[in-house]
């Protein structure tokens, strides 16, 4: 029977999502697929940039390590050559003068004037000194503000203590009051005896000589420093507050200290200041010095910051308008989807008849889907006609039970009146099962109860009905029969005899038991016909009194009488019983 869907017992209506909102709404399939797809889009495109980043970025670093590394050792070697060169002048100087010219003053001058090649690598002066630091011997250019004595120089004290030759600290000439570096070369006799020093002074500002650290930086904000381990100052820097300035001044910056520790090569490191620079330091051949360059990572790493910032534009320009695209073609692709989950949605409701969907052969996945629902849809149909029968079925036995015997009796009374055939109605009620329940459990009880329930079939025909009205109790129904109480008596020997008969199973003595039947009839000349209620309530009376007349035996009940019923009800009779 149909339901109205007003009715009391039905689900309440769920709400309906309008379409928009079925097509839009975030928690759809298509939001989330889009959604998706975007985390999955910045997810690799940030996992990518991060390790484009990190791999740009070390050989970024190694590539400027290097760079910056060559660059400088290019130039501390070229600071090297060029003293080399002056070293090696003075000491040609020295070993070139004759012996006798020490004694002569103005021979010594001429001389010393005629070396014109050597004069343009000591502009400042040019000098022989006698071993006694007093005036000099000879010198180019004369300067009248050339001290008279040198033995506080360092110069002298080094080039004399070694009588090797010697580069001196960079110092503030009196002569002239500017920055310079002095080198000496000693001059012996035979006999090893300090005759004099050559000596030659350059300014440090000399066109040519430190131009690179002076006139040039690494990169715009970069910069060089020579410094002096030997001397704990600094000889010259891009800046120019360095120059000759003591170590001092550095203060705590880590890069000074990592250069003053011995430490060469390329690292990056944070200064005084907290801001990251790379640094390259290298030794300057054949005096000591240590040239280091400086460049904050923020400009050598420029190129990889906008190397990813472009990536990001980038991504961003490509990724936006793709997304968009996948959001349309969702869009197209959904709407069989959306259209099926109307479908189901409007069954669920019952707006819409159960049945098969259309599937959409068109693409694989939704078809799979509208299929796997109709296959559903059959099973649970198939399942909930199963139920019904089930409903209308003993579960122990299979037989029919009280709802399909009420409606097959309902129906065979109405039609009796327009049929000369009679109707039969047998109640049986066992003899003795609760004795085998008692004594062989309910196990071998159910088992009888089935096997009862299989000779009784065999007792009848096809087109009679055996139902098991609960318990032990069981009714027959004959109907198409001629002489209905003759039939019923045939059936009822038939029932005793085999329900009598002994019940054999493994391990167990047989079981015997027996039966007591009531029968009632009717037939066409009882019309109008009894109710349901009354014509069981007649064949259960009889049957009660076969068990009180010695049970195993059927009892025929009395016609039925116009306008009651001719015998009590099954609840008096078995009471009185």
């Amino acid at each position: 029977m149909t339901v109205p869907a007003s009715s009391a017992g039905a689900a309440p209506a769920q709400p309906r999502l309008p379409g928009g909102l079925l097509r839009w709404h975030p928690r759809t399939l298509k939001a989330r697929i889009v959604l998706v797809a975007a985390l999955l889009f910045l997810a690799g495109g940030t996992g990518i940039t991060w390790v484009a980043t990190l791999r740009l970025h070390a050989d970024m670093e190694q590539v400027l390590s290097q760079q910056q590394l060559a660059t400088t050792s290019f130039i501390a070697r070229d600071i090297g050559s060029k003293l080399a060169l002056r070293m090696e002048g003075l000491r040609k100087v020295a070993t070139n003068i004759p012996p006798h010219l020490l004694k002569d003053r103005p021979a010594l001058q001429r001389w010393l004037e005629d070396r014109r090649a050597i004069h343009t690598l000591f502009p400042t002066g040019l000098m022989i000194v006698p071993a006694d630091g007093g005036p000099v011997l000879a010198e180019t250019p004369i300067l009248p503000t050339r001290p008279k004595s040198f033995t506080d120089r360092d110069w002298f004290i080094g080039a004399v203590t070694t009588r090797e030759p010697y580069f001196s600290k960079p110092l503030i000439t009196r002569a002239t009051g500017e920055p310079a570096l002095a080198a000496a070369v000693p001059l012996f006799d035979r006999q090893g005896t300090l005759l004099a020093l050559v000596v030659g002074i350059t300014p440090l500002r000399t066109p040519g000589f430190l131009d690179q650290i002076t006139d040039a930086r690494p990169g715009r904000s970069g910069s060089y420093e020579l410094y002096s381990p030997r001397d704990e100052m600094f000889v010259l820097g891009s800046d120019q507050a360095l120059t000759l300035a003591p170590s001092t001044t550095a203060g705590g910056d880590p890069l000074h200290r990592a250069v003053s520790a011995g430490e060469r090569g390329v690292a990056t490191r944070l200064n005084a200041e907290g801001v990251e620079e790379l640094m390259a330091s290298v030794d300057v051949p054949h005096i000591g010095w240590v040239l280091t360059a400086r460049l904050p990572t923020t400009e050598a790493f420029a190129p990889v910051e906008n190397a990813i910032r472009n990536t990001v534009l980038l991504a961003a320009a490509i990724g936006i308008p793709l997304i968009l695209l996948l959001l349309l073609a969702l869009g197209r692709l959904m709407r069989p989807l959306e259209r099926l989950a109307r479908q189901l949605q409007d069954m669920a409701q019952g707006q819409r008849a159960m049945e098969p969907v259309a599937v959409p052969r068109r693409y694989t996945e939704i078809a799979e889907v509208a299929t796997a629902f109709n296959q559903l849809q059959h099973k649970l149909l198939a399942q909930e006609q199963r139920l019904a029968a089930l409903a209308r079925r003993d579960p122990l036995t299979g037989l029919a039970n009280r709802e399909p015997l009420n409606e097959r009796l309902s129906h065979e009374l109405q039609r009796l009146a327009r049929s000369r055939k009679t109707l039969a109605l047998l109640f049986l009620d066992l003899d003795g099962f609760k004795a085998v329940n008692d004594t062989y459990g309910h196990d071998v009880g159910d088992r009888l109860l089935c096997e009862v329930a299989e000779r009784l079939q065999g007792c009848v025909r096809d087109t009679d009905m055996v139902a098991r009205q609960g318990g032990d109790e069981f009714i027959i129904l004959l109907t198409e029969v001629e002489a209905a109480q003759q039939a019923a008596e045939r059936v009822a020997q038939a029932c005793l005899a085999a329900i009598s008969a002994p019940y054999r199973y493994a391990g167990l003595p047989p079981i015997g038991i027996g039966v007591s039947i009531g029968i009632a009839s009717l037939g066409p000349e009882d019309v109008p016909p009894e109710s349901v209620a009354t014509f069981i309530r007649r064949a259960d009376a009889a049957m009660y009194q076969a068990k009180s007349g010695g049970r195993n035996r059927f009892t025929v009940a009395p016609p039925p009488t116009p306008g009651q019923s001719s015998l009590p009800s099954t609840a008096a009779t078995a009471a009185a019983l």
